[in-house]
């Protein structure tokens, strides 16, 4: 994924690193392959997960670690939507949620030595002859661009519901210009600050397999980028919430 949207010879004056190679392209086609896997994996770990910690939810008493988990990040969500949303939060923290655990399974997914394994052919081929790489979902622009326009949608869907009309004659007035801009400028920066941190990670994370053992480098790295991937999940979520808060605010 890293080099849609990379160009491998943009490295090539790094003589220190000349001998990286970005992984091969994981499209068949059109259909970006290692995207919709990692995607549906993502998705699959998120499933079982649920559903592995469903049945040791109580309605009383403290329960076990996954409930203290669960409830810390319920509580955590749920206390950022009410402070960026208001008292009518709650509508909206279904999907807050949603894109704060997709979006921080999606930037863990990725962490790991992979393109060390895949120099080693462990991973296999597509029919067209190209690599499957094995790297975050968030480091497709199709996956970073499809979480800010749903967050687009919605919030110009909330600002509907809460003024009706009114809100979007706002984009007709004479100043509307900057309403328009606001609906460009807020999801490509969704997208493109998620994307090119992202990214950015897991290109480091290659150069420092490249220049140090691959076994010992990496691990600090790695660690860095844990945090990173809590940080920008928190900050997806943030921003969506903060948007949806303006949309429903009362000086409309």
């Amino acid at each position: 994924m890293l080099d849609k949207h990379l160009i491998a010879s943009q490295f090539d004056s790094l003589k220190g690193i000349s001998e990286i190679q970005l992984p091969m392209l994981g499209s068949l086609g059109q259909v970006h392959v290692d995207t919709l896997t990692s995607t549906w994996v993502c998705m699959g770990v998120i499933l079982a997960g649920a559903l592995a910690l469903k049945p040791s939810l109580v309605a009383e008493g403290p329960g076990g670690p996954g409930q203290a988990i669960a409830e810390g990040v319920y509580k955590f969500l749920a206390d950022l939507c009410r402070n960026q949303i208001g008292e009518n939060y709650k509508p909206f923290l279904p999907l807050i949620t949603a894109i704060f655990i997709f979006v921080l399974t999606g930037n863990l997914s990725g962490i790991g030595p992979w393109p060390a394994f895949s120099h080693l052919g462990v991973f296999p081929s597509l029919p067209n002859g190209k690599e499957f790489e094995v790297a975050s979902p968030t480091t497709d622009i199709n996956v970073t661009l499809g979480l800010a326009l749903i967050a687009l949608v919605v919030y110009v869907w909330a600002g509907v519901q809460r003024h009706g009309m009114h809100y979007i004659g706002m984009y007709f007035k004479p100043l509307g210009v900057i309403e328009w801009m606001d609906l460009i400028i807020r999801p490509a920066t969704l997208a493109l600050r998620l994307l090119l941190v992202i990214t950015a990670d897991e290109l480091t994370r290659m150069v420092a397999l490249l220049l140090l053992p691959w076994i010992v480098a990496p691990v600090p790295v790695m660690a860095f980028e844990v945090f990173i991937a809590v940080l920008q999940a928190f900050v997806f979520a943030l921003l969506t919430s903060i948007y949806i808060g303006l949309a429903v605010a009362d000086h409309h």
